[in-house]
């Protein structure tokens, strides 16, 4: 009587995976066997047109009582990127002009509010600020370029059709006589403008 029980159930578990294979090569129809061709580009922005940041230098200190703060932004309507497509990958280029005597680690943080190039430290303060962050390590060297991946952050704007409010560049430490300076927009050597390099779907 065992034996019996024995093979019933073995049959039943055939029969059972023989049916399952059966709907899987019903249900292949769905599968698409096509090809997408996608088109790539590059948008580079650099300079006093499309970048935001209003001195010719930009401070970054961690002085205690005279802290200060480096705001950038770019103008991104000129690359047209469509709604549409995505940010593969974008960087963003800082040139420090003068560096600190100190190795120091900056954060660049995405701006969510909208400020313009007379922004004061007291309008600083009000400004809404994203919580992710990326960092910079300085070195000690002067005009040396340090870059920062922003994917994310150009990413979310293309495909929420959000305003570009850029990064601020700060120290939270609280050591005193420690400044790194970075070249802007206005600043007239080649190569000293913040720059952001974006490479797109479209």
């Amino acid at each position: 009587m065992q034996r019996l029980v024995l093979i019933f159930a073995i049959a039943i578990a055939a029969s059972t995976s023989i049916a399952y294979a059966a709907s899987l090569n019903v249900g292949s129809w769905h599968l698409w066997a096509g090809a997408q061709t996608l088109t790539k580009a590059t948008c580079t922005l650099s300079g006093t047109t499309s970048t935001t940041d209003g001195s010719t230098t930009l401070s970054v200190g961690p002085k205690t009582g005279q802290r200060t703060w480096a705001f950038v932004r770019f103008d991104l309507s000129s690359c047209s990127i469509p709604a549409t497509g995505g940010a593969d990958s974008a960087t963003l280029n800082l040139r420090i002009t003068t560096a600190p005597a100190s190795t120091r680690t900056l954060d660049v943080t995405p701006v969510l509010s909208t400020w313009d190039g007379t922004l004061t430290w007291t309008g600083a303060q009000a400004l809404t600020y994203g919580a992710n962050f990326a960092t910079i390590t300085t070195g000690t060297t002067s005009n040396v370029t340090k870059s920062v991946t922003v994917t994310a952050d150009i990413d979310a704007l293309i495909k929420n059709g959000g305003a570009n409010f850029g990064w601020r560049i700060s120290e939270a430490s609280s050591v005193t006589n420690v400044t790194t300076l970075f070249g802007s927009a206005e600043n007239a050597t080649a190569g000293n403008q913040p720059q952001l390099v974006v490479s797109y779907e479209k």
